[in-house]
């Protein structure tokens, strides 16, 4: 593929809400993200290692002690509240046709309905477009609760020759302005902490000697998995409260057996997150909405189909067991 131009963030991708671009980077997942080359939407200027210890220390101090939801929003979740929005100015003309074609294939399988389906094994859900319509209704409330109580981490990094998911930024500022949802520092962070708190050096200070509560709709094997994973990084006991694998935006669940008996929760619940977040209220432990880190945890070698799931000290030990690579 030919370079691009390197372009500034087009005027029209800026966000009122987030009114400053800076460096963005996270300790320990620099191998792949170096400084200076990806920046982030702000609300001032942080010093983003800073910005990351923070994030990971206000979720550690909430361990067992008090209710604390982590809400991830990136392109698959501005899809879902804000529907379809129009190509990124910056690509081509044959990209765009391309992508139109893709999205016009999806449309018909679903028969108009949404199947948010992202890379590897991971899914979000698959709703009719009476759903859809009904959903985007309620949850522009449930995800201002969730601000309030806790953590809404929005995915506003970008690459500037590498458009990703800033067409969608303008309908997002829009959407936050008409649902009141107030944004300040003690509730927004970025979209990629959660996977390096989960993935990078500092994961064994939150996980390890817990008693852990897995909201997920994987079974048999796969469950199995993903148990044995969170034992690895040390996780003393896994409570599990399984869901519907693609359909949870209509679940209810029962969190009374757990209460008192973990420190915090994962959960693994596609677009319908917000629905099942804010069920676990009495709980009383941060409930972290994990997603692809999931996949990470049922297989290791999964780490590295995914940016920050794999950190530094992988890339060097990478390095050493494959020295002509």
């Amino acid at each position: 593929m030919r370079n691009r131009k390197k372009s500034a963030l087009p005027t029209q991708y800026k966000m009122k809400t987030f009114p400053l671009s800076i460096n963005f980077f996270i300790p320990g997942f620099l191998e792949k993200h170096l400084p200076g080359i990806e920046k982030t939407l702000a609300l001032e200027e942080r010093d983003c290692s800073q910005w990351y210890n923070e994030f990971i220390d206000k979720c550690i101090k909430a361990c067992g002690k008090k209710y604390f939801p982590i809400y991830r929003m990136s392109d698959g979740e501005f899809l879902f509240v804000l529907g379809e929005q129009p190509s990124d100015i910056r690509l081509s003309v044959f990209e765009k046709i391309r992508i139109w074609l893709s999205n016009f294939k999806a449309k018909f399988l679903l028969k108009g309905g949404l199947g948010a389906f992202t890379q590897g094994h991971y899914h979000s859900g698959e709703y009719s477009l009476k759903e859809w319509e009904k959903a985007k209704l309620e949850q522009p409330e449930q995800i201002k609760e969730i601000s309030k109580k806790g953590i809404l981490a929005l995915h506003l990094s970008y690459v500037e020759t590498q458009p990703f998911a800033e067409r969608y930024w303008p309908e997002l500022d829009k959407w936050i302005i008409k649902h009141n949802i107030t944004i300040n520092n003690d509730n927004y962070y970025p979209f990629y902490f959660v996977y390096a708190m989960l993935t990078g050096t500092r994961r064994r200070e939150l996980l390890e000697g817990r008693r852990v509560l897995v909201v997920n709709g994987a079974k048999g094997e796969k469950k199995q998995d993903i148990i044995k994973g969170l034992q690895r990084e040390g996780v003393v006991k896994v409570e599990w409260c399984s869901i519907s694998l693609k359909r949870s935006m209509f679940d209810i669940i029962d969190v009374q057996p757990f209460i008192g008996k973990v420190d915090l929760a994962f959960v693994g619940a596609g677009i319908a997150k917000p629905h099942i977040l804010l069920q676990m209220k009495n709980l009383n432990v941060p409930c972290i909405d994990a997603g692809f880190v999931f996949e990470v945890w049922a297989n290791p070698e999964n780490k590295w189909n995914r940016p920050v799931c794999a950190n530094d000290k992988d890339y060097e030990k990478l390095r050493k067991d494959n020295p002509l690579k």
